[in-house]
Parts: C-alpha cells; sequence; structure tokens
C-alpha cells in the first residue's frame, strides 16, 4: 500500500542505509510494472503468469464457485484467524 514505507521498513529490519536515490530506485524496481516488463528475464517462461494485469479481483474471472470454496475453506484451515492470516487481507480481495 505504501512501497517507500515498506522498503524503508525492510531496509531498517535487515540494518541498511539505503540513500533518497537507492530508495526510489528500490522502489522504482520492485513496481509491479517494472516486474512485468522484466519478467521474461527474471522468470523466463514463466513471467507471463507470475504477473499478469497487477489488480485485485481478477481471480473471479478464473475460479468457479466450487474452487472459490475450496479455496476459502483451505485458507481458513491452514492459516485463517493466525497473524500470517490477516496480511494478505483475505476478506477484502479474495472472498466473493
Amino acid at each position: 500500500q505504501n512501497p517507500v514505507q515498506g522498503v524503508k521498513n525492510i531496509a531498517d529490519f535487515f540494518g541498511i542505509c539505503l540513500t533518497e536515490k537507492e530508495l526510489q530506485s528500490v522502489v522504482e524496481r520492485s513496481s509491479f510494472q517494472s516486474m512485468k516488463k522484466n519478467s521474461q528475464k527474471t522468470h523466463g517462461a514463466l513471467g507471463n503468469v507470475f504477473f499478469r494485469k497487477g489488480g485485485v479481483s481478477d481471480w473471479k474471472n478464473l475460479f468457479s464457485e466450487d474452487q472459490n470454496e475450496k479455496m476459502d475453506k483451505a485458507f481458513d484451515e491452514h492459516i485463517g484467524g493466525t497473524k500470517l492470516g490477516t496480511k494478505p487481507k483475505y476478506e477484502m480481495y479474495c472472498k466473493v
């Protein structure tokens, strides 16, 4: 949600001091658009699969209702209610 703050948090965690120029470079190079542009180089033939659109909720065009119910159940069983389970904002982006 806030790429600049996210990069700062990661750098702080690892004890890395970034200049403003380095910070902006990391933010730019880690953007969806940049990663998609370089996906064939970085991920080979699977690049187009990993970096398709860059939007949320497109799963509705790929999953059937049955598949989505199975995914919801698996999510709830494995990581629902955990600290990790709150990170992807599953309820907001992945529930029908």
